[in-house]
C-alpha cells in the first residue's frame, strides 16, 4: 500500500559558461547557484508525502497499524530499530495469523512483545485531560470510519491532539473529534530513558526542554522517567 520514500531529482541547465574546477578530480562540496553560473547541478527535493510521514514507520498491510506504530515508538523514542516485517514476525508469536489478519495486534500482544526486549508495556484508562500531561508519547486505539486503528499520541495542546499515524502520517486532530473515536485507553512503553532528541518530541518544546534540564541536573545524557503523566491505575 505504501512505497518507500522517493526523492525527486530536479536539474537546472542555464545559459552561460561553466565554472571550471581548480583541480582535476576535485568535487564541488556545496551547491551555490551563483558560483555555478550555468553548470548543471542536482538538488534533492523532498516530496509532501516524505514530509508527512517523516519519522514514522508506515504500515505495509491493512492489519499492521499496531506493529508499525510500535515500531515507530521504539525506533524514534528508544533507538531500537526493528523493521515492520520483522516486528510482525516476532509479535505473531503471541497471536495467530487468522486473528491478526482479521483484528490486528492488541495492546496485550504489544505488552508481551516489549517484555522480550527488556522494556515494559502498561495500559491505562484515562480521560483526554491526561494527554495534556504526558511525559512520553503513547499508543492509542481509535475507531476511524468503523475501523480500529493504532496511532501514537505525541502530546496535546490548546484543544489539539498531535498524532503520528502509521497510515495517514503526522497530523493534528481537534480534541473533540479525537475523543469521539477514542476508547479512552493508552499504552505506554517504559523501562529505559526516552531519547531527549526524539523527533516524536519535536512538536513538544516544553517536554523536550524539561528532559534536557533534568539531564543537566542529573549529569546524565538521558533522563529516566519516574512519572509518565498517567495517574490512573494500570489497566494491564
Amino acid at each position: 500500500m505504501f512505497t518507500a520514500s522517493r526523492v525527486t531529482r530536479v536539474s537546472w541547465v542555464a545559459l552561460g559558461v561553466g565554472l571550471l574546477l581548480s583541480q582535476a578530480g576535485q568535487a564541488q562540496s556545496a551547491v551555490d547557484m551563483y558560483a555555478t553560473a550555468g553548470v548543471p547541478f542536482t538538488v534533492n527535493v523532498h516530496s509532501i508525502r516524505e514530509l508527512r510521514y517523516n519519522h514514522i514507520v508506515s504500515q505495509q498491510y491493512d492489519y499492521s497499524c499496531g506493529s508499525a506504530a510500535l515500531a515507530t515508538l521504539l525506533k524514534y523514542g528508544y533507538g531500537i530499530d526493528i523493521p515492520e516485517p520483522e516486528m510482525i514476525r516476532r509479535m505473531m508469536v503471541f497471536s495467530t495469523p487468522e486473528v491478526v489478519v482479521k483484528n490486528g495486534f492488541s495492546m496485550l500482544d504489544m505488552k508481551k512483545f516489549v517484555e522480550t526486549i527488556g522494556l515494559r508495556g502498561s495500559g491505562f484508562r484515562v480521560t483526554s485531560e491526561a494527554l495534556y500531561h504526558l511525559q512520553i508519547p503513547v499508543l492509542v486505539l481509535m475507531n476511524i470510519n468503523g475501523f480500529e486503528h493504532f496511532v501514537i499520541v505525541k502530546h496535546a495542546e490548546d484543544g489539539r491532539i498531535f498524532i503520528a499515524d502509521p497510515a495517514l502520517g503526522n497530523r493534528i486532530v481537534l480534541e473533540d473529534d479525537f475523543v469521539k473515536g477514542w476508547n479512552g485507553l493508552v499504552f505506554a512503553v517504559v523501562g529505559k530513558p526516552f531519547l531527549e532528541d526524539s523527533p516524536l518530541l519535536q512538536d513538544n518544546e516544553s517536554l523536550a526542554l524539561k528532559l534536557r534540564e533534568r539531564a543537566l541536573e542529573n549529569g546524565t545524557a538521558a533522563t529516566p522517567f519516574v512519572e509518565y503523566g498517567l495517574i490512573k491505575a494500570e489497566l494491564f
